[in-house]
């Protein structure tokens, strides 16, 4: 055969230098398994269509989670490292604690939200330490930002010291998280407002200005 005609042949694999593997693989599936997430919803979510989005094998996928709601369960711990800003209170208790519930509620109306609602529906397969550890990832860091908030309405005399109990902290973005997943969609500006002003302001507040 003339050599001008030849064709080379290529066989691509994980290994071929240039194909991303290890991390760049890992976050560029995640990144797809998000999005896609946000396109169809938990329950249309396929792996095909996740690999095929993150131009990745399918084989690379069940090679590291056998199933979708492995997937969706490493993709949403990958998204909860950096979903929570830092945040400093500034002394207007109402107002710092509305600023982080928004904040909470425009991460549910995003992939990581949809990713959160299939995981809580797969929740009953997923082994105990697997649910623990995405459920330290998650909530931890929204808890640390409201003890900080309720700790320095303390130090001024606007938050009732028991305030500081872990289900009381807890208690916004319970009922926030309770919202999303009961009404399927996040708790609009109006909701919040009703959160704050009706259950946690008169639970946790000493009524000095």
């Amino acid at each position: 055969m003339n050599a001008a005609f030849t064709i080379e042949r290529t066989v691509v694999t994980e290994s071929t230098p240039g194909r991303r593997r290890g991390d760049d693989l890992e976050r560029a599936i995640f990144e797809a398994a998000l999005a896609e997430l946000a396109e169809v919803g938990y329950a249309n979510l396929r792996m095909e269509a996740v690999a095929a989005r993150a131009k990745a094998g399918k084989a690379s996928l069940y090679k590291r989670w056998p199933d979708r709601a492995r997937l969706v369960q490493a993709a949403a711990r990958y998204k909860a490292t950096e979903v929570e800003p830092e945040f400093e209170p500034s002394g207007d208790l109402r107002g710092d604690l509305r600023k982080v519930m928004a904040h909470i509620a425009a991460q549910q109306a995003t992939p990581f939200g949809e990713a959160i609602r299939g995981w809580i529906g797969e929740l009953r397969g997923t082994p105990s330490e697997v649910a623990d550890e995405l459920r330290t990832r998650i909530e931890h860091p929204r808890i640390r930002i409201f003890a900080k908030i309720f700790e320095d309405g303390v130090a001024r005399g606007t938050v009732r010291p028991e305030a500081l109990h872990p289900r009381v902290v807890n208690l916004a973005p319970a009922l926030l998280t309770h919202h999303f997943l009961t009404r399927a969609e996040p708790a609009d500006d109006a909701a919040v407002d009703e959160i704050l002003d009706l259950v946690v302001l008169p639970l946790i507040s000493t009524g000095a200005a």
